[in-house]
């Protein structure tokens, strides 16, 4: 009898451990369901990560070249300024010469009225009337020179500062007041959109940008990722209507009123993006394979700007026509034009003691 119930308590307790066994079997085949859409959900996570971290090596990469081309400009003008200087000293000096040459014609002139020998004084003053026609015409050289380089400073200076005016732009992410873009796709479910233009357009990271229909805003942005000719931005929260989408196609326009001009600004070195931000969560199930704004292929870098132009886009300004250079033979200080003596003075020379005049402007 004892071995009946024995027996009994082992099929009873066989039974239990077979359904236990069919139970975990079926938690583990769903634990590595779970597993595997994790290990893919990380896949797609370090793709991403990689990606980023290639923009922004290739932003920096931007940024590094347009500093160099700043450098080299500022040296430019520098040595320019330098140029000017000593071109307005020699300047000084042939004024100084003018001005003691006029001085022995006035002396001359006196000892013509007290002399008897008119003709020797009269080769005297022909003599001297030709060295002051030369300085004369070496002072025309010369400030047409100064004039020449005083151009080229001028525009130095300024493709200087509007460098350095977009790249505080730049850095402050603040847009040109005309800026405008399309909504290229729209994500308003998962709180940002991707826009058709990047940095080649114009787009800086943080930049505040508005969504127009027709005449009305419906929305705001605040751009975070940016590549050359796409850039990605959130939609700021509470600015669109509750029922409302943005579609593709919308008009992109800047905001107003930009964050960057009433905080103040950041310094480039110190500041570090935060990681993670106010991304958007992530969706209970993967998203299809045309929907990911980070799947499409890489668009094409822009084209090298040619040498010689404005490393952020602006058109080279024209060159400003040449100065007129004075008449041959008049005083670039004002002063009349002294009388020929009696009998016709001879032609004035034209060669340049200091050197040929710089070619006049295209």
């Amino acid at each position: 009898m004892l071995w009946k119930i024995l027996s009994a308590l082992s099929v009873v307790c066989l039974g239990t451990a077979c359904y236990f066994a069919w139970s975990n079997q079926k938690l583990l085949v769903e634990e590595r369901k779970r597993e595997t859409y994790t290990q893919a959900n990380l896949t797609e996570i370090k793709a991403h990560i990689a990606k980023a971290e290639e923009s922004k090596k290739a932003l920096e990469a931007q940024l590094a070249s347009a500093k160099q081309e700043l450098d080299a400009t500022k040296t430019s003008v520098a040595e320019t300024s330098g140029k000017v200087q000593s071109t307005e000293q020699e300047l000084t000096l042939v004024k100084t010469n003018l001005d003691q040459i006029a001085t022995v014609i006035s002396k001359n002139q006196k000892q013509i009225e007290e002399a008897g020998n008119i003709k020797a004084l009269l080769e005297q003053i022909d003599s001297i009337t030709k060295e002051t026609t030369q300085a004369e015409a070496a002072l025309a050289a010369q400030n047409q020179r100064l004039a020449y380089a005083q151009e080229k400073v001028n525009k130095l200076n300024e493709e200087a500062k509007a460098a350095e005016e977009r790249e505080a732009r730049g850095r402050r992410g603040v847009v040109d007041s005309d800026f405008t873009a399309k909504v290229a796709h729209s994500y308003t479910d998962w709180g940002f959109v991707v826009l058709n233009k990047g940095n080649a357009g114009g787009v800086f990271a943080n930049a505040d940008l508005e969504v127009k229909r027709g005449k009305n805003v419906i929305a705001k942005l605040k751009v975070r990722d940016v590549e050359p000719n796409s850039c990605v931005a959130d939609l700021v929260k509470g600015s669109l209507s509750d029922g409302d989408h943005i579609r593709s196609g919308d008009l992109v326009v800047a905001a107003a009123e930009q964050s960057a001009n009433t905080a103040p600004a950041k310094s480039p070195a110190g500041a570090a993006p935060a990681a993670g931000g106010d991304a958007p969560a992530a969706p209970s199930a993967p998203a299809p394979m045309g929907n990911d704004p980070f799947g499409a292929p890489a668009a094409p870098a822009p084209a090298a700007p040619a040498m010689g132009s404005d490393p952020f886009g602006a058109p080279a300004a024209a060159p400003a026509p040449a100065a007129p250079a004075p008449a041959m033979g008049s005083d670039p200080f004002g002063a009349p034009a002294a009388t020929p003596p009696a009998g016709g003075a001879p032609a004035p020379s034209t060669a340049d003691p200091f050197g040929t005049a710089p070619p006049a402007a295209k």
